[in-house]
């Protein structure tokens, strides 16, 4: 798709409806149900557009700036945290506020905590909500709209020398979560902390942030290109994959891999247990019904939401390098998606699209110590998406979710102490040295160049048969982006065991380089989980009268041990 450089790729310059009917007709068509089809089409259109352009440039836009504002600009307010955008930083700002007793500013460019769709989930994961101390288990409960027997994962299999049967996990993605609801009880609970210096902003856009050595300032202008400043200690980047922050912070570790997305929630599906209808007992976590073509391996999810409004969601995408000659424009996906919609999931008599779902999820495959995603600058961190892509195999809000309790207490911390340097503001994340020898499995979900069109699926197959010897905890957390390495090391054993060909596809996949950088990365995550198994005397030890600095310093070796206790006085 053709942008031109000069313009900012914004549904302004879309398309109109005929050309749109005349390059995706089934896509036109199947969105007739919904009252903005055209505003909808165009919105896609300017989210392939940003994508292009942004790969298009050599090097990253500068939005974090060292130095004061423009003189003769006035501060409209000053708070210790801003957060832009985003859902999790939306649940962030109000443990912050509302537990630590922080004043935060939360802005978004549409509205402030609106997702518009349900979030997959686990009873797990919700607690971590309920122990961060940001609602209670009667509020978490009213969200829950659906929750499923079991979930499976299932990979077509009928030119693949390996077959496995469906692979049945329990206690993932299986709690189906009003996401609007929820965020709506988070930006409630920041709203009553209005008195105390809160508040939230709809419809503005981060334009650039200004780093000082006592705070950071940051720049945002609303629809009609007003401009205002805001200032804080800290300033929270939770905006998601587009975050041009993380690009800035990133720019000589390039954006490698990508998922194109797309879905939609719908109502009118056929419902039943067999493969083609919808089943609102049951997650379908991951599901191929096809090989692999044009340079591609296309995958399905689908999840019930509420049983009462007859919602069930579909997704279709595929993992792929950015570099590739597979077509990664999400209205062409969106044509893939309707035309193979009915081979997946059968639409009833009074089928329709509700909402469409989309959007691009980049990632990178480091590839060697200096290729580490870069998560906080001065004053500035990055959370949830914009922190980097976590292992592509686990979908969802998860490990945010998890680690929630853990995050906010370190931003707490870190706050206490005036620790808000790069280096600092870095050990507040949810990542751990074991993802990055997961995210590389994910590169088995691409085909490699000369594979032929059965290799992704076949290995797939290799690795779900391997899961199914495995203990039912190695499949969970494979799926949940915790795996340990240990387990993961029985993993690749057994799938060595039942398709040699696997050392093949890693050297396909991986070539030699990236297979060292793996093996480094693997043996790393067993150092990590050896020191972390070593015992610490500081464990339920909290002198009197520590010094902040140090109290983040035990705490930060706390939650890296797993053995942080629930008191944090």
């Amino acid at each position: 798709m053709t942008v031109a450089r000069k313009l900012e790729p914004t549904e302004k310059n879309a398309p109109d409806l005929a050309e749109f009917r005349r390059r995706y007709p089934l896509t036109v068509a199947n969105f007739g149900a919904l009252g903005e089809r055209e505003t909808w089409l165009k919105s896609i259109w300017a989210t392939d557009a940003r994508w292009q352009e942004a790969l298009a440039h050599d090097g990253a836009r500068e939005v974090v700036v060292r130095g004061a504002p423009p003189a003769g600009t006035e501060v409209a307010g000053e708070f210790e945290i801003i957060y832009a955008g985003g859902a999790v930083g939306l649940l962030h700002a109000a443990v912050m506020a509302c537990r630590y007793q922080r004043r935060v500013l939360v802005f978004d460019a549409h509205e402030v905590g609106s997702v518009g769709r349900d979030w997959n989930t686990s009873d797990e994961e919700l607690r971590e909500l309920v122990r961060a101390g940001l609602c209670t288990k009667e509020e978490i409960e009213s969200a829950v709209v659906n929750r499923y027997e079991a979930g499976f994962v299932k990979f077509h299999d009928t030119a693949s020398r390996v077959k496995a049967p469906p692979l049945w996990l329990q206690h993932v993605l299986d709690v189906a979560l009003d996401a609007d609801k929820l965020l709506a009880l988070a930006a409630d609970k920041i709203r009553k902390q209005g008195a105390e210096g809160c508040a939230l902003l709809d419809g503005q856009c981060f334009v650039r942030a200004y780093v000082e050595p006592h705070r950071v300032t940051v720049e945002l202008q609303d629809a009609r290109g007003r401009k205002s400043l805001y200032a804080a200690r800290l300033f929270v980047d939770a905006t998601g994959p587009a975050s041009t922050i993380a690009r800035q912070l990133n720019d000589d570790c390039a954006i490698t891999h990508v998922r194109p997305t797309v879905g939609a929630v719908a109502r009118g599906f056929a419902r039943g247990v067999e493969p083609d209808k919808v089943d609102f007992q049951t997650g379908e976590i991951l599901v191929s019904t096809e090989d692999a073509s044009a340079h591609r391996q296309l995958i399905w999810e689908g999840f019930a939401g509420s049983p009462a409004r007859d919602e069930y969601t579909t997704y279709l995408f595929f993992y792929d390098a950015v570099d590739s000659p597979a077509d990664k424009s999400l209205l062409a996906l969106f044509e893939h998606y309707f035309e193979r919609l009915p081979a997946y999931k059968r639409a009833g008599a009074h089928w329709r699209v509700t909402r469409p779902l989309f959007g691009y999820v980049p990632g990178v495959q480091p590839v060697g110590w200096k290729q580490r995603a870069r998560t906080a600058g001065e004053r500035v961190l990055l959370i949830g998406a914009a922190a980097g892509a976590a292992n592509p195999l686990a979908l969802g809000n998860g490990a945010q979710l998890r680690h929630l309790h853990r995050l906010t207490h370190l931003t707490d911390l870190a706050l206490a102490a005036d620790l808000l340097d790069a280096r600092s503001l870095s050990e507040i994340t949810a990542d751990v040295p074991r993802v990055a020898p997961l995210a590389s499995l994910a590169e088995f979900l691409r085909p490699a160049p000369r594979a032929a069109p059965a290799t992704v699926n076949e290995t797939l197959n290799a690795v779900m048969a391997a899961l199914h010897e495995l203990d039912e905890r190695v499949r969970r957390e494979l799926f949940q982006d915790r795996l340990s390495f240990q387990a993961l090391k029985s993993l690749l054993s057994r799938t060595a065991q039942l398709y040699p060909r696997i050392f093949q596809r890693v050297r396909e996949h991986l070539g030699a380089r990236g297979t060292f950088w793996w093996l480094a990365a693997a043996a790393e995550a067993a150092f990590s989980e050896r020191r972390a198994r070593a015992p610490l005397a500081a464990r339920t030890a909290q002198p009197m009268n520590e010094p902040p600095a140090e109290k983040f310093a035990r705490y930060l070796a706390l939650y890296k041990k797993g053995c942080a206790a629930d008191d944090q006085a």
